[in-house]
């Protein structure tokens, strides 16, 4: 890939800072958590959002664009204490990105890009289920993940 329009740009971008924001609240999120499980898909998360985040940086610089930083530290709308409030904000934090990686789908037609944003919105979506589950939410699945509420 080598150029890009400008609304697959904001798009990528938007993706990108997505994705450092979700790495940021999965560090916070397991300082709250103590089940093995939920530990270990956490760390699953982290492997598959750095990999995201990592196709997103080498895709804007290969089209000559300066990649989006991550910022120091993220907003997550108040205090979190204890297990169920850091799911609650991994559920945010993947649809988040759920978002992001749609609006890139939706505005460009590169085949290699749109397989990293198709792959991103669904990953999001099932960790976002499975989240939901882990918190006995029903329904556990979104209808059209990626739409911005």
């Amino acid at each position: 890939m080598s150029e890009i329009s400008e609304q697959a740009a904001k798009a990528l971008g938007d993706a990108l800072g997505a994705e450092h924001a979700a790495l940021w609240v999965y560090g916070l999120a397991n300082a709250f958590v103590g089940e093995t499980r939920v530990r270990s898909a956490i760390e699953e998360a982290v492997d598959a959002h750095t990999r995201l985040r990592d196709t997103a940086e080498q895709a804007m610089r290969q089209a000559g664009l300066t990649p989006t930083p991550a910022q120091p530290a993220y907003d997550v709308g108040g205090d979190v204490a204890g297990q169920s409030k850091a799911i609650e904000l991994l559920i945010t934090t993947e649809s988040d990105c759920q978002v992001g990686w749609r609006s890139v789908l939706d505005s460009t037609e590169d085949p290699g890009m749109r397989r990293t944003a198709l792959d991103g919105l669904t990953t999001s979506a099932t960790r976002a289920t499975r989240w939901r589950l882990t918190l006995g939410r029903q329904p556990a699945a979104e209808n059209f993940p990626g739409q911005r509420a």
